[in-house]
């Protein structure tokens, strides 16, 4: 044979080879388009609105302690040893928050297990908070946001004031957290 007719063959026969190649991956491919999309969510803030304030109040003397209770609603309560009078917890407060975020939304309401107040004496505790909104709902730590606009979040504690507490003025921080869900 000749060399050229063998080129020419050879030729021929790659070109065959390339298109089946070509064909046989079409015959396998396949495509289909799907609509993409994202959304950006409005975050979740919380800024303070009112300090938490327990009021004024007297500790009680001997082995006689006790513990100062706000609620939500800016009701003091005591219990044990430590007493008070209307005009003396008119002062107490709950805590109050502007919460926004993405409407209609849950969110979870995290406190630390307890904080305290330190001042002239024995440094007293903060713990069992108890919290209310005034649109949408709150239960056990979790509250859900109004379908428009903010809500505003109350805070209430429980003070544990020892007997014989020092008088004076005690102070503290309390970080009160937000998170979707």
């Amino acid at each position: 044979m000749r060399p050229a007719s063998i080129h020419r063959k050879l030729l021929v026969a790659g070109c065959a080879a390339l298109v089946w190649m070509a064909n046989a991956d079409n015959s396998q491919a396949a495509t289909a388009q799907v609509t993409t999309s994202a959304t950006v969510v409005q975050p979740l803030t919380i800024t303070k609105v009112l300090d938490l304030n327990f009021g004024k109040f007297m500790s009680g003397a001997g082995a006689a302690a006790g513990t100062v209770v706000v609620g939500t609603n800016n009701a003091q309560s005591v219990t044990g040893g430590v007493t008070t009078s209307a005009a003396l917890g008119a002062s107490a407060k709950a805590a109050t928050f502007t919460v926004t975020g993405e409407p209609s939304s849950t969110y979870a309401i995290t406190y630390p297990a307890q904080t305290t107040l330190d001042g002239p004496g024995t440094a007293m505790t903060i713990g069992t908070f108890t919290n209310a909104v005034d649109v949408g709902t709150v239960l056990a730590g979790v509250g859900t946001l109004p379908g428009s606009g903010p809500q505003v979040l109350s805070v209430g504690a429980t003070l544990t004031v020892g007997a014989d507490q020092a008088t004076g003025t005690y102070s503290g921080t309390l970080d009160v957290a937000v998170n979707y869900n």
